[in-house]
C-alpha cells in the first residue's frame, strides 16, 4: 500500500526521471544556445496527487488501498504472534464464523499538493555545444486521514464475547481499539510512523545536461543530448506508508535525440526520443509478506534494487508571430519492471515488490507564451526575455498518476 510521490523536472528533452514516470510540461525542441550566450530560467511546476491509473488502466484514487473489507482472514494475518493467531481463530470457530466474514470496511483519504521551484542555468560553450544544470526545490503539503465503517455490529459483539469466554479478556480491549481505526493500528503494530499531515521543503535530484547541434540546414535541425541525474533528493521514508519524496537515492544516465523541421517563419514541428538507464543500487525496503499488501513489519536495509529503465517519445508543433507563441504536443512514456533481490527473506517475498512496477503513460500538453527576442534584435527592448505557460493532461496509462500539471517558465538571456 506504500505510496511515494516524486516530482520530476524537465530540461530540453522532455521529463527528467526519478524512479517513476512523470508527465511532461514542455514541448520538444532541437535548439542550442549561441556561443557565449547564457540562459537563466525559473520553472514553477504545480501538481496534485489524488488519482492514478491502476494496473488495469482504470482511474482510481491513490487512497484506494485504504478501502478494504475487514475479514477474519485479515485479522488473523495481521497477528504476528502465533498464539494470538490461534486465539482469534478459535474464537472465530466457536461463534460459527468463517475467515471470509466481514466486520466492515476501512476508509481513507490522501490529498497531496506539490510545487517544484526549478532554477536552470544554461551556457553556450560553442555554437554547437550547450551545457545546463537544473536544481529543483520541492515544496509539498500532505493530508491523510483513515477511518472505518462498521457493518456487522453483532459479529463484533459475538467475537468479544467469545474472547471473554476463552479467558483472554485482555484481547477484548485490544480488539475494540483495532476496530476504531484498524489502518493506524496495523501500521503501529508493524513499526510504521503514524499517518499525519505534513508540510516540507526538500532539495530534489540535480540534473546535468549537455546538448550538441549535430545538423542545422536552416529547415532541419538535429540535436543529440546526454544527461546525468545526481541523487541529491531524498527517497521516501521506509517507515512511512505515504510519503512525498524528492528523489530516489540512485543515479540515472540518459541519452536522447531531438529533431526540428522549420516549415516557415511561423511554424516549427518537433519530435524527440530519449532513454534513461536507472542504475542499480542498494536501498532499505519493506519486504511484503502477502501479495495483496506491501504493508509489512519486515525491513531489509540492504535490498538490491534495479529500477526499470525509461523510454520516451514526444512530438509537438509551435506557431510563433512577433513574440507570441502557441504550441501543442503529445508524449508517450514507458518504464520497465523494477527488480529486487536480497538475502534476509525468501526470494518470493522480494518478487512481490516488483508487482505493478511496469508503467506507461500517454499525455498531451498545450503551451502559450510571449518573448521579446524580436524586439531585442530591433533594439526596441533592452533584454531578451520569455514567459511560457503550459498545461498537461495525462490521457491514459498504467500505474501512473493522472492529475493535471500546470507550469510557468520565465527565462532571460545574457
Amino acid at each position: 500500500m506504500k505510496k511515494t510521490i516524486v516530482i520530476g523536472m524537465c530540461l530540453g528533452i522532455g521529463a527528467a526521471f526519478a524512479g517513476d514516470l512523470k508527465a511532461p510540461f514542455s514541448l520538444p525542441s532541437a535548439r542550442v544556445l549561441p556561443k557565449g550566450v547564457r540562459n537563466l530560467s525559473y520553472k514553477n511546476v504545480m501538481a496534485t496527487a489524488e488519482n492514478k491509473f491502476a494496473s488495469n488502466g482504470e482511474s482510481v484514487s491513490i487512497a484506494d488501498p485504504f478501502f478494504k473489507n475487514i475479514t477474519f482472514a485479515d485479522v488473523i494475518k495481521g497477528k504476528l504472534d502465533p498464539v494470538d493467531k490461534g486465539a482469534v481463530k478459535q474464537a472465530m470457530l466457536s461463534i460459527g464464523a468463517s475467515e471470509t466474514d466481514s466486520f466492515g470496511q476501512t476508509t481513507g483519504q490522501i490529498n497531496i499538493n506539490a510545487t517544484a521551484h526549478v532554477p536552470v542555468f544554461a551556457w553556450g560553450l560553442t555554437n554547437k555545444l550547450t551545457t545546463a544544470v537544473a536544481v529543483p526545490i520541492l515544496k509539498s503539503s500532505q493530508n491523510v486521514s483513515t477511518g472505518v465503517i462498521q457493518q456487522n455490529e453483532s459479529l463484533h459483539n459475538s467475537m468479544k464475547a467469545a474472547l471473554t469466554a476463552k479467558g483472554v479478556d485482555a484481547k477484548v480491549a485490544e480488539f475494540d481499539n483495532k476496530m476504531v481505526d484498524p489502518v493506524q493500528s496495523k501500521l503501529e503494530d508493524y513499526g510504521y510512523k503514524r499517518l499525519e499531515n505534513e508540510d516540507k521543503t526538500q532539495l530534489g535530484d540535480i540534473r546535468l545536461v549537455a546538448k550538441y547541434l549535430a545538423l542545422d540546414t536552416g529547415a532541419n535541425r538535429i540535436v543529440v543530448s546526454s544527461d546525468l541525474t545526481v541523487p541529491t533528493g531524498k527517497d521516501s521514508d521506509v517507515n512511512e506508508v505515504v510519503d512525498v519524496a524528492s528523489g530516489d537515492d540512485q543515479w540515472d544516465v540518459g541519452a536522447g535525440v531531438a529533431y526540428d523541421y522549420v516549415l516557415n517563419d511561423y511554424w516549427t514541428l518537433s519530435t524527440d526520443a530519449a532513454y534513461t538507464w536507472q542504475l542499480p543500487d542498494r536501498n532499505p525496503e519493506r519486504i511484503p509478506m502477502y501479495s495483496d499488501s506491501k504493508v509489512t513489519p519486515d525491513v531489509d536495509g540492504n535490498t538490491e534494487r534495479d529500477l526499470g529503465d525509461i523510454a520516451v517519445v514526444n512530438a509537438g508543433g509551435k506557431w510563433r508571430l512577433e513574440g507570441i507563441n502557441l504550441g501543442a504536443g503529445y508524449s508517450y512514456q514507458y518504464k520497465g519492471a523494477d527488480r529486487y533481490n536480497g538475502n534476509a527473506y525468501s526470494g518470493a517475498r522480494y518478487d512481490m515488490l516488483e508487482q505493478d512496477t511496469v508503467q506507461h503513460m500517454h499525455a498531451a500538453v498545450v503551451t502559450g507564451g510571449y518573448d521579446t527576442m524580436s524586439l531585442f534584435k530591433a533594439k526596441k527592448f533592452p533584454v531578451p526575455l520569455s514567459l511560457t505557460l503550459s498545461h498537461t493532461r495525462v490521457i491514459s496509462g498504467m500505474n501512473v498518476g493522472n492529475d493535471p500539471i500546470t507550469a510557468l517558465d520565465f527565462s532571460m538571456f545574457f
